[in-house]
């Protein structure tokens, strides 16, 4: 069975001040905790600011992967530089796993590996094992990534919101505390729709090959 595995890195790490780095750990956590209603997923950190990614549906790993980024933005404390992250995408089989996720391996993690070495100043990276899912995705993936790197705190929060606990606008901006017409805002701005949309384009050019 196709798995999804997600490696990535903390953008501008160094400049992040020590205070917050548990944070940061808490906030991926977070990501995570928040996806068990939907999948299992196995977080897992290393050099510092380095982390990898075992998502058991391999259809969700790409709003895994976005969800993670807008996390990160979104627990951004004031009059800080936005917190990102470099993320890669790898699906495939596992053939080793073991108790700690660098440990094992297997294609989805090999894909992984391989796409974060190509992400240059991407944000995010897709590997799959068929040519033609990974030429359909690619262009769009690029836009997508210009969406997602550009979101400020506020957009971060109402995509977040979006992906995870998905209701009727109104009641999602009550959950967030802003006024409609602010949530609209933040919506329209974020391209929140475009990015479900793209996720569900990647939901379903895995489903085509992941049986």
């Amino acid at each position: 069975m196709n798995k999804g595995v997600i490696t990535g890195d903390l953008v501008n790490s160094t400049n992040i001040a020590a205070e917050w780095r548990q944070t940061i750990v808490n906030s991926l956590k977070a990501c995570v905790a928040d996806f068990e209603s939907i999948t299992p997923v196995r977080l897992e950190m290393y050099r510092g600011d380095s982390f990898q990614i075992v998502v058991d549906d391999a259809e969700q790993t790409l709003a895994v992967a976005i969800a993670l980024r807008a996390k990160l933005k979104a627990s951004t404390p004031e009059n800080s530089d936005i917190w990102d992250a470099r993320v890669s995408v790898g699906i495939g089989t596992i053939s080793f796993e073991s108790d700690s996720i660098v440990t094992s391996d297997g294609e989805a993690f090999r894909l992984s590996g391989r796409a974060f070495d190509a992400i240059g100043k991407k944000g995010l990276n897709i590997s799959t094992p068929w040519a033609e899912v990974n030429d359909a995705i690619a262009l769009v993936t690029r836009f997508a990534d210009e969406f997602v790197s550009s979101w400020t705190e506020r957009q971060a929060k109402v995509v977040y919101h979006s992906l995870l606990f998905p209701k009727t606008q109104k009641d999602m901006a009550d959950d967030l505390g802003m006024s409609r017409q602010n949530f609209n805002f933040h919506w329209r701005a974020s391209n929140a729709q475009l990015i479900l949309d793209y996720i569900t384009y990647f939901k379903k050019l895995l489903a085509q090959h992941n049986q």
